[in-house]
C-alpha cells in the first residue's frame, strides 16, 4: 500500500509534465534510488504520526470528535429546550397545559489546514550513498506546525475566518474575581488561601446554580503561576494539605477531578488579566471538531525536489452547553 503511495506520486508528477534537463526528459530515479525512497518514506510516514513532541494539551482537555468525516463543508448541531408544565385538572377538562420542545440551530464552517515538507534529489542520493535514514526533522516540523495550529484554534479560534475556540466563545459566562480583604488586588499572589479557595468555589457553585444542578464543573484550568500557588500553599495554618490537595480531595464539595495549568490562560482575561476556567469536560458539553486528522499526501516532483503536502480539516470548538462552563478573570 505504501509502495503504491510513492508510485502514484511519481506517476502523477510525470503526467503533470514535471521535467528536468535541457532535453525535457521527465524526472526519474534509478531502480536503487526508487526502492530506497520508498523505504524511507514509509519510515517517515510512521514517524510523522507516532513521534511525541512537546505536549499540546488541547486533545487531553477538550474532547475531540472526528465524526463529521473528511469533506464536510460545515457542521450543524441543534440545541433542544424542553418547556411546559403539568397541573391538577378537573374531570372532564379542556384546559390541559402544553409541553413542547424548541430547537435552535448552530453552524460551524470547516476550514482546511496545510503545510508541506520535501527532500531534494541530492539529499536522496546522499542518504542512499551513506545508507542513513532521511532527515526526520522535516516531517516532525510539518507535524508540529499542524498540531500547533490546531492547538491555537482549539483555545483561541481564528477571528480572520470566524472560527470559535474555547476561550473566545461569546456565550460562556465570564465574571471578574472579587478583591482581597484589603480591597487592593484581585491577584492570587495578594490573597489568602481562604480567598483563593472562595474564588474557585465561586465558579464551581455558579455552574450548579445557573443550571439548577444539571451540570457540575469537574475540570479547573489555571495559568502556571496560579497553579504553582495552589500546589505549594497550605490551605490554612493548621493544615498539611495544600489548596490543590484540598479542592481535589474525593468527596468534597468542589467535585473537581482535574486541575491543570495552561499557558494560554496567562493574560487571556478581560484587560489582559490572567484567567481561570471551570467546566464540565464532557463531549455533550463541548468538542473540538476535526473532520479530518492530519495526513500527508503522495509526494510531488517539483524540479529537483520531492514535495510532500500535509493537510487537515478543522471547525474549531463547538460548545453546546455554555452554562456548563465558567470563566473568571483578574486572578
Amino acid at each position: 500500500m505504501k509502495t503504491r503511495f510513492v508510485q502514484d506520486g511519481l506517476s502523477a508528477a510525470q503526467e503533470m509534465g514535471v521535467f528536468i534537463g535541457d532535453d525535457g526528459s521527465p524526472m526519474r530515479l534509478d531502480t536503487g534510488e526508487t526502492a530506497f525512497f520508498e523505504r524511507q518514506l514509509e519510515a517517515v510516514e510512521q514517524r510523522l504520526y507516532e513521534k511525541k513532541l512537546r505536549e499540546l494539551k488541547y486533545r487531553r482537555l477538550i474532547p475531540v470528535s472526528n465524526a463529521d468525516g473528511p469533506g464536510a463543508q460545515s457542521i450543524t448541531y441543534y440545541l433542544y429546550t424542553k418547556t411546559g408544565m403539568a397541573k391538577i385538572i378537573a374531570n372532564p377538562s379542556d384546559d390541559l397545559p402544553r409541553a413542547d420542545v424548541y430547537a435552535s440551530r448552530h453552524t460551524a464552517l470547516v476550514h482546511s489546514l496545510g503545510t508541506s515538507f520535501g527532500y531534494s534529489t541530492r539529499e536522496l542520493r546522499h542518504a542512499q550513498f551513506a545508507n542513513v535514514p532521511l532527515e526526520m526533522q522535516k516531517a516532525d516540523a510539518a507535524r508540529r506546525t499542524v498540531r500547533e495550529k490546531e492547538n491555537d484554534i482549539a483555545w483561541n479560534g481564528d477571528a480572520n475566518y470566524g472560527i470559535l475556540g474555547f476561550l473566545n466563545n461569546p456565550n460562556i459566562p465570564v465574571q471578574e474575581m472579587p478583591q482581597n480583604a484589603g480591597a487592593t488586588s484581585r491577584a492570587w499572589a495578594d490573597k489568602t488561601p481562604t480567598e483563593i479557595i472562595n474564588d474557585i468555589q465561586l465558579l464551581v457553585t455558579g455552574i450548579r446554580d445557573t443550571t439548577n444542578g444539571v451540570h457540575s464543573g469537574d475540570t479547573l484550568l489555571l495559568p502556571i503561576d496560579q497553579y504553582n500557588i495552589i500546589s505549594l500553599l497550605p490551605r490554612s495554618e493548621h493544615s498539611d494539605l495544600t489548596i490543590l490537595e484540598y479542592i481535589t480531595k474525593p468527596g468534597n464539595s468542589f467535585g473537581l477531578t482535574t486541575v491543570e495549568w495552561l499557558t494560554e490562560l496567562k493574560g487571556a482575561g478581560v484587560g489582559a488579566t490572567d484567567m481561570m476556567i471551570v467546566y464540565e469536560k464532557d463531549p455533550e458539553v463541548l468538542e473540538a471538531r476535526i473532520p479530518m486528522e492530519m495526513q500527508n499526501l503522495p509526494p510531488q516532483a517539483r524540479n529537483l525536489e520531492f514535495l510532500v503536502p500535509v493537510e487537515a480539516e478543522n471547525a474549531g470548538v463547538v460548545v453546546r452547553y455554555p452554562l456548563a462552563c465558567s470563566f473568571g478573570y483578574g486572578i
